[in-house]
């Protein structure tokens, strides 16, 4: 196959401006520290982290024929991967996500733009899921035309030997019992805590793990500071990776550090590594992307050892 993994993408671009500030109305104007214009969308970090790795990815997605679009195509050609299934919209603009970072906490307003032309009509289309052997799966509640066909497709990708990941992220409507159904066709599923509260129902990260490892092969929980922990329902295995004890000056954003633990994960998983190496690699993708603004610039690069 000519892929290792295939992403569908909630491509946009993210403006990141940093300071210990809260916007005012009234016209009120403040100054911020620092600002940062780059590729965003959860698809996008995970896209382009499991390339640096040494991973080839297949990305579908659309853009906007706009100065933001032409960015993101340079952007992503920029990182080896290819742009064959990446189309231009000719009705509505490229998405963009404008955040505002304060100490260790985020706002953000999300502009959709094109990302509803993205259907499962168009991305079957493309032939770009016969491809590669594993579909990961991000913003499954930002990207709403999939998602009423996601139960009557990814059984069918099962049949077919492909193997699904899955990072729900987090849901604007509040509708997290909406993915439960789909649960049960994922063979990895990473959401952060809140998240996995959210869709488990459950009041701490320990009864929500158990909740989740019943439903799925493999369950990760990231847990930002406090690290990360993995129920592995086939085995039984319990595995807890600590946090990191990092220097908060060393942080300058936490944006997409999520993204770039499933990327870091998921290239030792498909690479058939122990848990705990798993683990272990996400873990350094994520840590690895807190160093600079935006999700892609600190991005860990090389081989992917699994140290």
């Amino acid at each position: 196959m000519q892929f290792d993994v295939i992403v569908i993408a909630d491509l946009c671009v993210d403006i990141l401006m940093k300071g210990d500030v809260v916007p005012v109305w009234g016209q009120a104007e403040q100054f911020v520290d620092d600002y940062c214009l780059e590729l965003g969308g959860s698809a996008g970090i995970f896209a382009s982290q499991f390339a640096r790795l040494g991973g080839k990815v297949g990305l579908y997605g659309r853009v906007g024929n706009d100065l933001f679009g032409h960015f993101l195509r340079d952007r992503i050609t920029g990182l080896g991967i290819p742009t064959d299934h990446l189309f231009t919209s000719d009705r509505f603009r490229t998405p963009v996500g404008l955040g505002l970072i304060r100490k260790d906490d985020r706002a953000m307003l999300t502009y959709r733009g094109c990302l509803p032309e993205i259907t499962f009509d168009s991305v079957e289309a493309s032939g770009l899921l016969a491809q590669a052997p594993h579909l990961h799966i991000a913003s499954y509640f930002l990207l709403e035309a999939l998602r009423p066909h996601w139960p009557k497709v990814l059984p069918r990708l099962r049949q077919q030997g492909m193997t699904v990941s899955l990072d729900t992220n987090w849901s604007p409507a509040g509708d997290w019992d909406a993915v439960r159904e789909i649960l049960g066709y994922v063979d990895v599923f990473a959401p952060n805590e809140e998240e996995a509260l959210h869709i488990s129902g459950m009041d701490n990260v320990e009864d929500a793990g158990k909740w989740l490892s019943r439903r799925v092969k493999l369950t990760v929980i990231k847990r930002g500071a406090r690290g990360a922990i993995a129920f592995d329902s086939a085995t039984g295995d319990r595995f807890e990776l600590p946090g990191a004890a990092l220097d908060e000056r060393s942080i300058a954003d936490s944006t997409g550090a999520g993204d770039n633990f499933d990327a870091g994960f998921l290239f030792a998983w498909l690479k058939g590594a122990p848990l705990s190496h798993c683990v272990e690699l996400g873990t350094r993708c994520g840590i690895s992307s807190l160093a600079c603004m935006g999700g892609i610039q600190g991005q860990l690069a090389g081989g992917g050892e699994l140290n």
